[in-house]
């Protein structure tokens, strides 16, 4: 009996290892899990003590995840200075969290304290999958209306020469996922190779853009059959939307330098405009002056293809949200000046100046410095922080910044500057 036994369980095990090693029956399996995917970021007490009721006034939880969520839970450890855990309090957060955002929260009550409160820590321990989550994801939202493939002769390269992507919904995206299926062509009957992609650009909601040149890697020259699916993409705020369009960013970087990039935007209507690059003002040209060794926005156009239509929609959402928080857009490097220092050493700042032009105020500036060789290779980087809250609409200038341990002595011509993060006091 236990021979037989044995002998159903290896075949069960042989009939379904395929569908284990299939990468279809891992996205089909795939399980939303709001622990993995959703972090306290920041928070801070605006009530507490012993029989009191227990306030965070702010908290702040970022979604890394696909799936938007709600009704997140929130506990907060209480502990002595030694690490003695004295208890702990419970709360809900009902709002939606969209996939890929961060927000901040106001007063979430915790209940009755019964303890002293000398250290804390927040953590989320659950959440559920919101209603929008699966109308809001890209793969359901983005569709392909047309695209060309152009196979490799001896099975080493392939190209989507051309391929459109409409997004209907109302959240932008960038680097989206592409999965070519190639059937036949393989070892063995019914063989199929599958090939991921990602498109390194941006889709604004709504709008309609046709890509070109898309490298896919490994090709089969005898498929008979390919298929495009779209698998995924991060969602972006209007105001990162604007900011990566505007140059600003490694990705809006390689946006601009990308010949075959956007080439062609459509409207609604079927109507389509191809524009050359816009051309720089001398309003503009003196702004970049002013910026020069900074990493800050640069007034060109991202592609080809960008038209007024998308800037004034995007104008429109961003005046619709004014107090959307994206630092790496807010707050601007305006002039800088490499100071003092010696290889082993920290170095300095003789002089920075930074300008917040949102109306939100921040703290904990962190800022990343690059060292380039004159060929432009990198050749090292440090990270440091501004502690100074930068008010609305304020210029601060600072003296003699500390910018870390350099290795080796830095040519001040061939050094760049830009935002990392900041906490906003909303």
């Amino acid at each position: 009996m236990k021979s037989i036994i044995h002998a159903a369980t290896i075949t069960l095990a042989l009939l379904l290892f395929p569908l284990l090693l299939s990468p279809q029956a891992d996205v089909a399996y795939a399980q939303p899990n709001p622990r993995e995917d959703l972090t306290v970021t920041d928070y801070s007490w605006k009530s507490y003590g012993v029989g009191r009721i227990a306030t965070l006034g702010r908290i702040t939880v970022a979604n890394s995840g696909k799936t938007n969520y709600k009704n997140i839970k929130i506990r907060v450890d209480l502990f002595t200075r030694t690490g003695k855990l004295l208890g702990s309090l419970q709360g809900k957060i009902a709002e939606e969290l969209p996939a890929g955002s961060q927000k901040t929260f106001s007063n979430l009550d915790l209940g009755l304290m019964n303890s002293d409160l000398e250290n804390s820590e927040a953590m989320v321990t659950g959440a559920e999958v919101s209603g929008s989550s699966l109308s809001a994801g890209a793969e359901n939202v983005i569709f392909i209306k047309n695209w060309e493939f152009e196979g490799a002769s001896f099975g080493t390269e392939g190209f989507i020469t051309e391929i459109t992507l409409e997004n209907t919904g109302k959240t932008h995206f960038k680097n989206m996922k592409l999965l070519l299926t190639e059937k036949g062509g393989g070892t063995g009957p019914g063989s199929s190779h599958l090939s991921s992609v990602t498109i390194h650009d941006v889709l604004p909601a709504g709008e309609e853009r046709t890509f070109t040149g898309i490298n896919v890697g490994f090709s089969s020259p005898k498929a008979v059959e390919r298929s495009i699916a779209v698998s995924g993409a991060e969602a972006i705020t209007t105001k990162e939307l604007n900011y990566i369009l505007s140059g600003g960013g490694s990705l809006g970087e390689r946006i601009k330098k990308k010949i075959s990039s956007v080439s062609i935007l459509r409207k609604k209507n079927g109507e389509k405009k191809t524009e050359p690059p816009k051309q720089t003002s001398s309003s503009d040209e003196s702004e970049s002056a002013y910026n020069e060794g900074t990493e800050g926005v640069s007034p060109t156009a991202s592609s080809v293809g960008s038209t007024s239509s998308a800037a004034d929609k995007n104008t429109e959402l961003s005046q619709e949200q004014p107090r959307e928080a994206f630092p790496k857009h807010d707050i601007v490097i305006r002039e800088f000046e490499w100071g003092s220092g010696i290889p082993g050493a920290t170095a300095t700042l003789s002089k920075l100046v930074i300008e917040n032009i949102s109306d939100i105020a921040y703290e904990k500036i962190e800022l990343e410095i690059e060292f380039f060789k004159s060929s432009n290779a990198p050749f090292g980087s440090n990270r440091f922080k501004i502690k100074e809250v930068l008010a609305p609409k304020q210029v601060m200038w600072l003296r003699n910044v500390q910018v870390g341990f350099i290795s080796k002595l830095p040519d001040p011509n061939h050094i760049k500057l830009r935002v990392i993060k900041a906490k906003a006091i909303m």
